[in-house]
């Protein structure tokens, strides 16, 4: 015995509020974490182990689990030791609940986000679902370290926090229903049940399911907040500073001296290091109002006197902080089915309390909800996508009452779309600043559509009625595309660290993890990835304990030595003369918001496949990304440009595929609509028909700057002007 909402969000932001508690402003540390989350509690755990290393770890937010002295708890677990963070059953009672906004970050201005601002940063108040990547997934993404090392490190880990796919105490699986409805449907698809994390299973993930795995043990939390804070919370020379903002990090020469936080000072040793853990969309914050970062927005903010981190005489220009972020792509898709009982823990049932709080920590309350997840990995438009299936045990948004109904979350883990953060000219931080990360290529689009449809034909062939939309391929299609910009909170990749040091490299942090031109400012949350791959929670802890290796060893050396020599960023690609009033046609890779042309440059330079660039005033300014410059034609407000050694010589006309009919101009195909996809232009609708399932002809019209309308059948043709149509072959 101890003494509501379907989202299965990752990683998460923290190091910035009001300050509370303050330290002796003459006190001195050799390293500073800045963020408590996953990854910089175990940074500071591995540090600290080293007496004769003190440490600092400033949290924007408050306690959270018992462990820190969290208090807050349900009625049921007043007096038993239990916060509410603890009790994995609470997790969707937490989140997206207006009586939990405190621990929720506050400081993004351009979307809602349920981003982690309490001790343990996102790992105390998400899902805690754990996965292993594969092993290739560190080379594929030209990461500084080994796969052997991961695993070492990983396995380390495992030997402080818990892990485990039967989270209930007596050893047994509950709320089964749903996994069994899936399974059936997966297996009759060619895929094989497996423990997700096992060695085999995670390196040959494509087709395979099995129980979800979490950071549970003993029936309750143990993420770094409970496992990693427990051991070194009684260290003489670790010191924790809650509800606390750090303003900026001091720096002479590009090396860091010390950290601002609530008008207070934090000195660094001479072999002092910081640790930033502030998450993929905190990192880039507190480096760019420190000035570190891009030139555009060190000297947009030098002159205002908000900032004034960036009025430090020694800026760091890395036109990459902030740039390249991701998110995993997500849609929600309901199903009933007879076999299907549904679990709401919205509803908080008293027998599953009882059993939870009375019977050792067992039942269905021991779990955050997920029951299975299922990968499958295929080629959308010569691009490796890999996806995943998250079972949930109740239906989503307006079938979350019925009692029939279950949810497999769809994501796709690794998309190409980037976005960047930055301040606005108002000095507001903004998550989305530029770019567009959901569905932010016409082939991540695609590719979603393409899984949802493979699960809503596998599970309807097993009896299921889809909910969320029609379940023909086009009605799936159709489904799909009117559901982007869902945030996943899987954010990555905002100032990510690499191997690849060439001059075309675009990484922010070196293979030290070092951001790049300091000598010991280290990186140890999501920003540090490259890519996506499965939920990011378990490489972000395995990212604390590589950056506390490389940060031991700057301590240890006390700085001095090449190895630790300040390495420059590469500035890469720089753009051409932009080309006034004039369109480059076709090719599109893509398209992103940016209020002006000079902004599409460096979206292009971390867009896959783009070399060059339309800028138009549509929707407040939009770039739309080319693969190359392609024919130009005359227009009255477009801007236009070439990324530097790219080919300039316009590419040849885009003639009709040899699977598309010719093009019916001034001619709609009325109905029988399957989707819909952006496309400057008709002749790219053929490319994009032919990749999603379900598209026999389209119907290209200027809509929102050039769309494709996808039919599952030609139909009637009408006269409409401007319209331009054509079936497959």
């Amino acid at each position: 015995m101890f003494g509501g909402k379907a989202y299965l969000w990752a990683c998460a932001l923290v190091a910035f509020a009001s300050s509370s508690l303050v330290v002796d402003a003459q006190a001195t540390y050799d390293a500073i974490v800045v963020g408590s989350g996953p990854g910089g509690l175990v940074a500071a755990e591995y540090l600290s182990r080293d007496p004769k290393v003190s440490v600092l770890i400033i949290e924007a937010g408050p306690k959270s689990l018992a462990a820190t002295g969290g208090t807050v708890a349900p009625d049921y677990a007043q007096g038993r030791g239990l916060a509410t963070f603890d009790i994995p059953g609470e997790y969707e009672s937490t989140i997206y609940n207006k009586n939990y906004e405190q621990y929720r970050v506050d400081w993004i201005t351009d979307t809602y986000t349920w981003l982690g601002k309490l001790v343990g940063g996102c790992s105390s108040i998400n899902a805690a679902l754990y996965f292993r990547p594969p092993n290739d997934y560190v080379t594929n993404m030209q990461w500084p370290f080994s796969a052997e090392s991961m695993v070492a490190k990983m396995d380390e880990n495992e030997k402080t926090h818990g892990a485990t796919d039967k989270p209930s105490t007596d050893g047994q699986w509950y709320t089964q229903e749903g996994y069994n409805v899936v399974a059936k449907a997966f297996l009759a698809q060619g895929y094989s049940e497996k423990t997700i994390n096992d060695v085999a299973a995670r390196n040959s993930k494509s087709k395979t399911f099995g129980h979800a795995p979490f950071t549970f043990k003993n029936g309750r939390r143990d993420s770094p907040a409970n496992a990693f804070w427990g051991k070194m919370k009684t260290r003489s020379n670790v010191k924790l500073v809650t509800d606390t903002k750090v303003d900026y990090i001091l720096h002479s020469a590009g090396k860091a001296t010390g950290v601002m936080y609530g008008g207070n000072k934090a000195q660094l040793s001479t072999r002092g290091t910081v640790i930033m853990g502030a998450g993929a969309l905190g990192t880039p914050k507190v480096l760019i109002q420190s000035g570190i970062g891009p030139a555009d927005q060190l000297n947009m903010l030098k002159n205002n006197n908000n900032f004034p981190g960036v009025q430090q005489g020694d800026l760091i220009t890395n036109p990459y902080v902030g740039r390249n972020l991701f998110d995993t792509n997500v849609v929600f898709a309901s199903f009933s089915h007879p076999n299907m009982k549904t679990f709401r823990y919205g509803d908080h049932p008293s027998w599953a309390i009882d059993q939870y709080m009375n019977k050792g920590g067992s039942g269905p309350w021991s779990s955050s909800g997920p029951v299975l997840i299922g990968y499958e990995n295929f080629q959308v438009q010569g691009r490796l996508y890999e996806f995943q299936t998250t079972v949930l045990t109740h239906g989503f948004g307006e079938f979350a009452k019925r009692d029939d109904a279950l949810t497999t979350s769809l994501y796709v883990n690794n998309p190409e779309a980037r976005a960047a953060s930055g301040f606005d000219s108002n000095g507001a931080w903004r998550a989305f600043k530029e770019g567009n990360a959901y569905f932010g290529t016409n082939r991540d689009l695609v590719a979603m559509q393409q899984y949802a449809q493979h699960v809503v034909s596998a599970m309807t062939a097993q009896g299921a009625t889809f909910l969320s939309g029609a379940s023909d391929a086009a009605g799936v299609a159709k489904w799909v595309a009117a559901n982007p910009g869902l945030i996943a909170h899987h954010f990555g990749g905002s100032c990510y660290a690499s191997s690849d040091a060439s001059a075309g490299s675009k990484r922010c942090a070196d293979n030290k993890l070092r951001v790049l031109g300091t000598s010991n400012i280290f990186v140890a949350d999501a920003s540090a990835q490259r890519d996506g791959t499965v939920n990011p929670y378990g490489f972000i802890m395995y990212i604390g304990r590589e950056a506390a290796g490389q940060a031991a060893s700057y301590i240890a050396a006390g700085g001095a030595g090449s190895d630790w020599a300040i390495q420059k960023p590469a500035q890469g690609a720089t753009c051409g003369k932009i080309e006034e009033n004039v369109d480059y046609s076709g090719n599109d890779v893509g398209n992103s918001k940016s209020s002006n042309a000079e902004g599409c440059c460096a979206i292009c330079q971390t867009t896959n496949g783009c070399n060059a660039y339309t800028w138009t005033n549509y929707n407040g300014g939009t770039c739309w990304l080319k693969s190359a410059k392609g024919t130009t034609k005359t227009s009255s407000g477009s801007r236009s440009a070439l990324l530097n050694g790219s080919a300039s010589a316009p590419a040849p006309a885009p003639a009709p595929s040899a699977s598309c009919g010719k093009i019916e101009e001034n001619v709609d195909y009325s109905g029988n609509d399957a989707g819909n996809a952006k496309s400057s232009n008709a002749e790219g609708c053929c490319s994009i028909c032919k990749s999603s399932g379900g598209c026999k002809a389209y119907t290209w019209t200027n809509y929102n700057g050039g769309t494709c309308w996808l039919k599952s059948a030609k139909g009637t043709g009408k006269p409409s002007t401007g319209a331009r149509s054509a079936v497959l072959n």
